[in-house]
């Protein structure tokens, strides 16, 4: 499956992963090309210096995980800080509490905000929907207001267990009405644990240019 080796982006965000699996996946990403590593907004100081400021990998954090509830103000103060410890990505998560209140105004102005700070650095910035618990005009509205935020890609889901729900199960079809969704003009994330190298392949061919993987 090195052919998709391109596409992979290890995600390291288990609260129980030990410093030895982090290393292990680290070697991974650098000696088989994956697209990138997402670690704990802890750990990117560490693993920007263990990869140095020219190796092609992006390093991506996650700010608001895994509920995307914390303010504003605290989510532009963790990208701020991400940016300085040298991630090269940045992914929010929609803050699902308030797209379910009176206050999903503001999820507009929010994403304004928090894209204007990762640009500022030519960073990139994506848009984690945690789509199991959205219906589907809910879904399309924060794909839009992401795009026009100016996102430069949105993912399908957090890859945690969201309460009162099981852990998520991979699903190629909703995978591809999620990349049917998307304008072709952002890209696309899937979580993609459990998929196999075929379903892969199937998901880069709808042009999903991110596959999100915990364990190969």
């Amino acid at each position: 499956m090195n052919h998709l080796f391109p596409y992979i982006e290890r995600t390291l965000l288990r609260p129980d992963i030990t410093i030895n699996e982090q290393y292990d996946t680290l070697d991974e990403v650098m000696q088989l090309g994956f697209a990138g590593l997402t670690v704990a907004p802890f750990w990117v100081k560490k693993f920007r210096r263990e990869l140095g400021d020219s190796h092609p990998a992006i390093l991506s954090t996650v700010v608001g995980y895994p509920y995307g509830y914390q303010r504003t103000e605290a989510k532009q103060t963790e990208i701020e800080w991400a940016l300085k410890d040298g991630a090269t990505e940045i992914e929010v998560v929609l803050n699902t509490s308030a797209l379910l209140s009176p206050t999903s105004v503001w999820l507009k102005i929010e994403f304004a905000k928090l894209v204007t700070l990762a640009h500022a650095q030519e960073k990139f910035f994506t848009v984690i929907l945690e789509t199991a618990l959205l219906s589907q005009e809910q879904l399309q509205n924060m794909i839009k207001i992401s795009a026009d935020a100016g996102a430069d890609f949105v993912k399908n889901a957090t890859g945690a267990r969201q309460h009162g729900l099981p852990m998520p199960v991979f699903s190629l079809d909703e995978a591809l009405q999620f990349r049917q969704c998307v304008p072709t003009s952002v890209g696309v994330k899937i979580v993609a644990n459990g998929a196999t190298e075929s379903q892969m392949e199937a998901l880069v061919a709808a042009g999903v240019e991110r596959l999100s993987i915990e364990h190969l």
